[in-house]
């Protein structure tokens, strides 16, 4: 199944459209990404003033996160806001999730196990979702879609698979680093 959601934003809200993600892929046969092979990358990406400062790269990181969990191992471009210093992430092509529930590549998670860090609040919503929460809330809210059912049980499982995986990925960095170093608490 395909779909296509337009959005339209007012004239007020210019994008700067299509920054380079830093993990992105090459998807040439024979080159290999420098996140790829770089163990110091997350510090390379950390000295560019766009992510050195501000929200961005903590965007970034849940992003991977949420690209992990629904399998889009496809984020090369992302959007923010012309003109805006500490502008949101904006993440606007989803058009590879859901594929094979069989397939965690968990290389979309680079960004949160190179940089070993996460806002405080996703890791506190991660945990509120996991065993069983999450996909029982997808459920929920997919059966009212007009064109339900969305995703198959096979689905929810990865979901769920993909959760717990994220969740040992971030007790791995708690436990190399500390609390206070992985957990990121941003000021409101």
């Amino acid at each position: 199944m395909e779909g296509v959601m337009i959005l339209w934003l007012p004239n007020s809200w210019p994008l700067k459209v299509h920054r380079p993600h830093p993990w992105r892929r090459t998807y040439k046969q024979n080159k290999t990404a420098q996140w790829q092979y770089d163990t110091q990358f997350c510090d390379k990406v950390r000295r560019v003033p766009l992510y050195s400062s501000g929200r961005l790269l903590l965007d970034i990181i849940d992003t991977s996160v949420l690209d992990y969990l629904i399998g889009n191992a496809d984020r090369h471009l992302f959007e923010t806001f012309l003109g805006k210093q500490d502008s949101i992430m904006l993440i606007l092509d989803n058009g590879k999730s859901f594929g094979n529930p069989e397939i965690d590549e968990i290389t979309i998670l680079a960004p949160l196990y190179q940089c070993c860090m996460v806002r405080d609040s996703t890791w506190k919503r991660l945990q509120a979702l996991a065993e069983g929460n999450l996909s029982s809330l997808l459920k929920i809210l997919l059966e009212y879609d007009p064109v339900s059912p969305i995703l198959t049980d096979q689905h929810y499982n990865s979901v769920e698979r993909r959760l717990l995986g994220v969740i040992i990925v971030i007790k791995k960095c708690i436990e190399k680093h500390s609390e206070e170093i992985v957990l990121i608490t941003e000021a409101d």
